[in-house]
């Protein structure tokens, strides 16, 4: 009896499938849907930005940020071989298709940037822009838990 088991325990280990957590999207999948790319077109409407930016970088996994009760998705990519000068951000909120970004270019030679705020609202004003300017500077990577923020009264 004390066999048979063993025997089914090493048969159900070896057919055992291993769990790998799948990584979370990042812009361009939210671009792949109709529901993002309409957002992310009304976001860039007018705007002279790189090319880099229209048809996509560098990117990170998404990250989500609450502020002031409300969940936020997060997004960064950069410019492919010049990701530390050249880089945006997005916060995008699924229940009211919304966007808001941050591009960012970094003058080395000059000690200079130059930072684009794209529909930024009040409700973005001060927590909106610190948190799209922690993913452009990392912050937001090394500390995700410092990023989020509820109202107080």
């Amino acid at each position: 009896m004390t066999f048979r088991i063993a025997c089914a325990a090493v048969l159900l280990s070896a057919t055992a499938l291993p769990v790998v957590a799948q990584p979370l999207p990042g812009l361009s999948s939210l671009l792949q849907s109709q529901q993002g790319r309409i957002a992310f077109s009304q976001l860039i409407a007018g705007q002279h930005l790189p090319g880099w930016i229209k048809k996509g970088g560098v990117e990170t996994p998404m990250q989500e940020v609450t502020l002031d009760g409300t969940t936020y998705q997060l997004y960064y990519s950069c410019k492919p071989h010049d990701c530390a000068a050249d880089r945006f951000a997005l916060i995008y909120s699924p229940a009211d298709n919304s966007m808001s970004g941050l591009w960012s270019r970094v003058d080395e030679k000059n000690h200079k940037e130059q930072l684009r705020w794209l529909n930024i609202s009040d409700k973005f004003s001060v927590d909106g822009k610190t948190v799209l300017y922690a993913a452009i500077s990392g912050s937001l990577a090394n500390h995700p838990h410092d990023f989020n923020y509820t109202s107080q009264h």
